[in-house]
């Protein structure tokens, strides 16, 4: 019998750039975008310039998923309560400098990646498309 585990997948909204985004996501990290569902679906009733959008899609990177959709035409998405963070913990700090930079390409950073008191690498920003992360080694 197979063992059922838990996983926790980040569920991201986005107005409208979702593909953009998860194609720039997965250029950082090299991941693969898949998307599922548009909102070409008539059930949908979206808007005819909409329909290209994602309703459902994903991101797969080292083993780990993040899943994102473009909301509804005229619902905001919100992009952060300011108290979640997407962390991703790198093996050198080289990879994690890196992707912290990319990220952070267009967006604001809380705290420079850098050596922390605590002895680990670590900075944290929130992107161009609203979204916050935390990058540690």
């Amino acid at each position: 019998m197979e063992t059922k585990k838990f996983e926790l997948i980040p569920y991201i909204h986005f107005e409208g750039n979702c593909e953009e985004a998860l194609n720039f996501y997965a250029d950082i990290l090299n991941g693969k975008v898949e998307v599922q569902s548009r909102y070409d679906n008539p059930a949908m009733n979206a808007p005819e310039a909409y329909r290209d959008k994602v309703l459902h899609g994903r991101l797969h990177f080292s083993g780990l998923a993040i899943y994102a959709s473009d909301v509804f035409p005229g619902q905001k998405a919100q992009k952060s309560s300011g108290d979640v963070y997407l962390s991703l913990t790198f093996p050198d700090e080289t990879a994690a400098q890196q992707a912290f930079d990319r990220l952070a390409e267009g967006g604001k950073v809380g705290v420079p990646f850098a050596k922390q008191f605590w002895g680990s690498w670590h900075g944290n920003l929130v992107d161009k498309y609203g979204i916050a992360w935390m990058m540690n080694c």
